[in-house]
């Protein structure tokens, strides 16, 4: 085989194997620039991933996802593709932050120049069973509380406005919402409790906000049950 044939045939086997290796490349290799984008958005999960566990896994809103909305953000990332701040949208190098209902997990699309790139994080089960538990312990010694009330009072139930520690006043331990550690009260948040008076002081309706939504109401127990101790008896 002649210098020049020899020659022929290595540049073949070289053009060859450059081709061979730019299509074995996968389809959905990404780029460097979309790889920056998903190391920005790995820093902004950081921060709500914080701002959930300073909070006992109650999670940011939406409007909080941004520079300057109230994160605890030493530095926010810049979108590679624009160079300017890396924010909420549907183009590429932007995300979309999505809170659940509750606030207890998230959803964070990140876009990529082709596809996404998702993230997301919320409440360990374990964290929410040993939760949801307290809180219904809690609602227990509230009812005790409510029908001690009544076994004071004729019989006759509180109203809503005065299921408060500052009616119940002194020798009442006032339960503690598992999730925020003050005071449990009546609303719509996590550990929070709903009560009613039916019947006009007769009856009542009282629940407590799981992370699986409202617990089964309990009402009033019969009078022959009721307890007539005093709270710290």
């Amino acid at each position: 085989m002649t210098t020049r044939r020899i020659a022929v045939v290595l540049t073949a086997l070289v053009l060859t194997l450059a081709v061979t290796g730019v299509t074995s490349r996968p389809a959905s290799a990404t780029s460097f620039v979309d790889r920056q984008v998903q190391a920005g958005s790995l820093l902004i999960q950081k921060y709500v991933d914080a701002y959930g566990l300073e909070h006992h896994f109650s999670y940011p809103t939406r409007a909080m996802v941004k520079k300057g909305g109230g994160l605890t953000a030493p530095i926010w990332p810049a979108n590679p593709w624009t160079g300017k701040i890396m924010g909420p949208g549907s183009t590429r190098g932007t995300y979309t932050y999505t809170p659940s209902t509750n606030g207890t997990s998230y959803r964070l699309i990140v876009h990529l120049s082709k596809g996404n790139y998702p993230l997301g994080g919320g409440i360990p089960k374990w964290f929410q069973s040993e939760r949801n538990t307290a809180a219904k312990q809690n609602l227990l010694l509230l009812q005790r509380y409510i029908e001690t009330y009544a076994a004071a009072h004729g019989d006759s139930f509180p109203a809503a406005t005065d299921v408060t520690p500052a009616v119940f006043g002194a020798g009442y331990i006032w339960p503690t919402n598992p999730w925020t550690g003050a005071d449990m009260v009546a609303g719509d948040a996590l550990g929070d409790f709903r009560y009613t008076q039916t019947g006009a002081g007769s009856g009542y309706s009282l629940k407590v906000k799981l992370t699986t939504g409202w617990s089964t109401p309990f009402g009033p127990v019969s009078v022959m049950s009721r307890l007539t101790t005093t709270p710290g008896g």
